[in-house]
């Protein structure tokens, strides 16, 4: 009966002009028949003139027909007609594909080896471990992300046990990526890959209103993407109702992610040229082709990006499930990509679907030719990367306004404060996408340079003296800072001091305490929302000769008043920026401040209770003609 199956697959090749293949199964290649001979039970084990039988897949052909075997050799071509204008020309291309080296941009900072090891050791990680370093997997777990919030319509074979494709599928899309996510399944073909028409198939993803993430692990073999030239070839390819249901999951916003197929081409599966034929499809659409982590290339089966290179990513296509089992081919490298995108829409909500491919597409690692390439188009998923800020970062310093995110130089005392009270912030990437930090960890402790502020010493002062008592007001650099925490000017500080001197003997004995208030102005690029009144307190002690003076005092120093932040601490789920007010108060421990002077020359030593401790030397005089 062998030969008699032969010749029917034959003649049934030849009347069904267009095949479907769930993108899974690769009977033509040796190693994976000895992987999965439950797979491939229908090859003829017995002749060796390498002609295989295998259940491809049935295919909806215009009017609903359903094709449900195929039949694929190691080599040979063959050509027919769909009736549907399209050449389904179905020569095996040979293709050179050497090893390639995936192409990072650097690896993240934020967590060690043994943050990592914790994740990378654990069973489910160690199933699929070159698999899943390929995608760098173990960053997004270790930031936290499971696909919370994210729900993945699976449109594949019925599930009739655990071994079926459609429940690998699922259970990929549902495995160690995105574990919290939502799996729904929807049956568009039978366990033996007998599909339903394009319009049924149509109807159900019309059903699947409630998902944002659409995993397609099935495609046409026999009519490449680089053949469909039009949105009526394809719904002529397909049906009417099957395109308008593409469409409106793009209006729902959702991600269609699609399998390229695994007939080893240069050109993915027909299925895979929806965006170029239905614009509203570009930004919702990803393309899969996968990745063999063994031989560290394209894998033998899988078809390349060719003409869909635009939007099309590779991912590992070897997985295997908690029952043991290795499932090979592009359908499995596609729910590796849902899940993927469900972590990034957990993570950042407001994303849209064209946000969120742009993304995985920006943030891929190259392969091959440097850039987009037609084999492996952007590159492999990343997900390290694409869980990282990208292009150029920024915070909000009010509803409207942002600035660069740069190190704000604070002086010591003050950061000091901000660093015990631990305020926190977000800020945004290119994306849009809020991620916090703390304040502290944003700025840069500097001294206040109290040299300079001696060196103007009267000169910017307006007083007024009545005996011991003195008034007036000054210019002060104690809130000096740059960057998102810069006030207006510098602070003017109304005060009064108390002066005091006693002769002993040769030498004078001389005190000066002073009292200071002030209000200072927090900038509008600042994420300083005001402050509120703040006291000042000095005081020094001194002995004064005929030409020198040495004095040792407590410089001046913040005794009581706050800073107040507004700062934004992430987005609402519908984009909008949420903020935070801290109070922070200004109260600091005071410095001691040494000063020697000989003649017109003067040296101090500042001891900062903060940060480094300052030494300053200057001459000052006055010139009379």
């Amino acid at each position: 009966m062998k030969p008699l199956n032969k010749i029917f697959a034959g003649i049934m090749c030849g009347v069904l002009g267009i095949n479907s293949a769930m993108a899974a199964d690769n009977c033509t290649n040796i190693a994976y028949r000895n992987a999965h001979p439950e797979r491939c039970k229908y090859a003829d084990a017995a002749s060796n003139d390498n002609t295989w039988l295998w259940l491809g897949g049935g295919a909806a052909v215009a009017g609903g027909i359903a094709a449900l075997v195929g039949m694929a050799s190691g080599g040979g071509s063959g050509s027919s007609s769909n009736g549907n204008g399209v050449s389904t020309s179905s020569t095996q291309y040979v293709r050179t594909i050497n090893p390639t080296i995936i192409t990072r941009n650097g690896v993240a900072p934020d967590f060690s080896g043994t943050d990592l090891s914790s994740i990378t050791n654990t069973r489910d990680y160690k199933r699929n471990a070159s698999a899943y370093d390929d995608i760098q997997l173990a960053y997004s777990i270790a930031r936290g992300y499971t696909g919370t919030g994210s729900t993945i319509a699976v449109f594949d074979t019925e599930i009739t046990s655990q071994y079926s494709h459609g429940a690998a599928v699922s259970q990929i899309a549902n495995g160690p990526i995105a574990p919290n996510a939502v799996v729904h399944h929807y049956a568009i073909a039978s366990d033996t890959k007998t599909f339903k028409s394009y319009n049924q198939i149509g109807a159900i993803i019309n059903d699947a209103t409630h998902a944002n993430i659409h995993n397609n692990s099935w495609n046409v073999s026999s009519v490449s993407a680089d053949m469909i030239s039009s949105r009526t070839q394809f719904a002529a390819q397909t049906s009417q109702t099957f395109v308008n249901a593409l469409s409106n999951a793009a209006q729902n916003d959702a991600v269609l992610v699609w399998a390229a197929g695994n007939d080893g081409n240069s050109q993915s599966g027909m299925l895979s040229a929806a965006p170029r034929v239905i614009p509203e499809l570009n930004g919702h659409f990803v393309n899969v082709v996968a990745w063999d982590s063994q031989t560290r290339a394209l894998a033998e089966y899988s078809n390349a990006c060719g003409v869909t290179k635009d939007y099309c990513i590779t991912a590992p296509g070897a997985i295997q499930t908690s029952n043991g089992y290795t499932h090979v081919g592009t359908s499995f490298a596609a729910p590796v990509v849902s899940a993927a995108i469900a972590v990034i829409r957990e993570a950042w909500p407001y994303l849209n679907a064209t946000q969120i491919t742009d993304i995985l597409f920006e943030t891929a690692a190259d392969l091959g030719d440097a850039g987009v390439d037609e084999i492996y188009g952007h590159g492999m998923l990343d997900l390290e990367n694409a869980t990282r800020p990208v292009g150029e970062l920024s915070i909000a310093v009010g509803d409207n306004m942002t600035q660069p995110l740069q190190t704000a130089q604070v002086p010591a005392n003050i950061a000091r404060n901000i660093e015990s009270a631990n305020p926190t912030m977000a800020f945004f990437d290119a994306y849009g996408r809020a991620y916090e930090t703390r304040v502290a960890d944003n700025i840069s402790a500097r001294n206040r340079g109290l040299g300079f502020e001696r060196l103007r010493g009267d000169d910017a002062r307006m007083k007024i003296n009545m005996g011991s008592l003195e008034m007036g007001f000054y210019h002060s650099d104690m809130l000096n800072a740059t960057g998102f925490l810069q006030t207006d000017e510098d602070t003017t500080v109304s005060y009064v001091a108390l002066n005091h001197s006693f002769n002993l003997g040769n030498f004078e004995l001389f005190t000066r305490s002073q009292f200071g208030t002030t209000h200072p102005i927090a900038s509008s690029e600042s994420i300083v929302s005001e402050y509120s009144n703040l006291y000042t307190a000095s005081a020094m002690v001194g002995l004064r000769g005929d030409k020198w003076s040495f004095s040792v005092g407590v410089p001046e120093t913040i005794v009581r008043g706050d800073m107040n932040l507004h700062t934004a601490i992430g987005r609402r789920n519908d984009g909008a920026i949420i903020y935070h007010d801290y109070k922070i108060g200004m109260a600091t421990t005071p410095s001691i401040e040494y000063t020697a002077n000989y003649g017109f020359l003067t040296a101090g030593f500042v001891d900062n209770p903060y940060g480094d401790d300052e030494f300053y030397v200057f001459a000052k005089t006055k010139l009379s003609f």
